[in-house]
């Protein structure tokens, strides 16, 4: 399977267990086009693509470093665009995650794959898409029905027909791997979980505590990265490696024990 059916996988399985409760509660009646398609394009395909194309480049535990580890300077820039300000403590904690972030830069292991610094701008470039995912989210006040329905629906609507007729697949041979059990875990966890559960809960955390504090509590993806990077595939972070982990973790812990909202300016 290549990079385009997983995220026609991820449209599709995804779009067709919402599409009853989105027929039922009518729910495109309740979110105007312009601010569905903009949900839509935030977390849609081109973010799903840049995440599995950074994959494709770069060690597993990158994706964590650069996607979630950037993610909370991120979604602070694009606030400041949406009029928000962020407070003092807040704004530490989120320098320390990006400079912790930025410390894997010296570790020699993980550039040592070939076009691994290919695989770190599509990462980052995935976590601007995400940041305006959120900020959208909280800003729309989006019910959780609407962020469904754009997400899944709508993204399904526009890709899948594109997807068809125009991006290269290995479905055509995908009957000759269907026992395979890595394909059916690939499926079953693409169809499922990313957009029913793990952008859901995003949104939902978004929307309860702000963008700036869920980005930097998913910014401890990093350490779970490399943690399983180690345990599952052999992969471990050098010296810089872990002083990275430790680093972001005290910005996570500085811009979540902030008890203040992000205010307007």
């Amino acid at each position: 399977m290549t990079i385009y059916d997983l995220t026609a996988i991820r449209f599709g399985l995804s779009s067709l267990i919402v599409f009853p409760f989105i027929f039922y509660f009518k729910t495109w009646r309740t979110i105007s086009f312009v601010k569905s398609l903009a949900v839509a394009f935030s977390i849609g395909p081109i973010y799903a693509l840049l995440a599995f194309g950074g994959f494709m480049f770069s060690p597993a535990f990158h994706g964590g470093v650069f996607m979630n580890g950037f993610l909370p300077f991120i979604v602070v820039l694009l606030g400041f665009i949406f009029g928000q300000r962020i407070k003092v403590l807040q704004l530490v904690g989120i320098t320390f995650i990006l400079w912790g972030s930025i410390i894997i830069l010296f570790e020699a292991q993980g550039f040592s794959q070939k076009n691994s610094w290919f695989g770190d701008v599509l990462f980052i470039l995935a976590a601007f898409f995400l940041a305006f995912f959120m900020n959208l989210v909280k800003k729309w006040d989006l019910q959780y029905i609407q962020i469904l329905y754009c997400i899944c629906l709508v993204n399904a609507v526009f890709y899948l027909p594109f997807w068809f007729f125009f991006l290269p697949s290995g479905i055509e041979s995908f009957n000759i791997f269907w026992h395979d059990q890595n394909v059916i875990i690939n499926v079953l966890f693409q169809g499922f979980i990313p957009n029913l559960l793990g952008l859901f809960l995003t949104a939902y955390s978004a929307k309860i505590i702000g963008p700036p504090k869920a980005s930097a509590v998913l910014a401890a993806v990093p350490t779970m990265g490399a943690l399983l990077g180690f345990l599952l595939l052999s992969e471990t972070p050098t010296f810089f490696g872990w002083v990275s982990l430790v680093v972001v973790s005290t910005g996570i812990l500085m811009v979540v024990i902030k008890g203040d909202d992000i205010g307007k300016c």
